[in-house]
């Protein structure tokens, strides 16, 4: 991801702009895990940071064991991590996923002209099938 900046998740208020752009969030072994756009790069990982339990939610008659059956109305990547393993964590828990992403991941990112630059982006880098976790918030 040429031309991106780097930045911790511990560093998102003094880092990140509030500007449209793309992101990619990455291990600390650089496994990408996701990549993004925002009108606001500061407010969504934000978002991805607090990886809040309450916006996951379960489809009626569904199973919080069944990834189709749970949803997220905030971040995707909670959604995610809720269904991945990482050792020393337990990921379907708030606290623990918060604590991954501070102690084991980074992000890179880029501002843009505008969202719809971003999404051009974001469709090159999600084509070459490399990041983990791909998909709407909704989903």
């Amino acid at each position: 991801m040429k031309d991106f900046a780097r930045a911790n998740f511990v560093d998102i208020e003094e880092v990140i702009p509030t500007r449209p752009g793309i992101y990619g969030i990455y291990t600390l072994d650089n496994t990408p895990l996701k990549v993004g756009i925002s009108v606001n790069l500061r407010r969504r990982l934000r978002q991805h940071k607090e990886s809040k339990q309450k916006y996951l939610s379960l489809r009626p008659n569904g199973c919080w064991e069944n990834p189709a059956d749970v949803k997220s109305t905030r971040s995707i990547l909670a959604k995610h991590l809720y269904f991945w393993a990482a050792d020393g964590f337990n990921l379907k828990c708030e606290t623990d996923r918060q604590r991954y992403l501070l102690d084991n991941c980074y992000i890179l990112f880029k501002t843009t002209e505008s969202r719809e630059e971003a999404r051009e982006i974001e469709k090159r880098l999600e084509a070459t099938g490399g990041f983990q976790f791909v998909g709407r918030t909704t989903q």
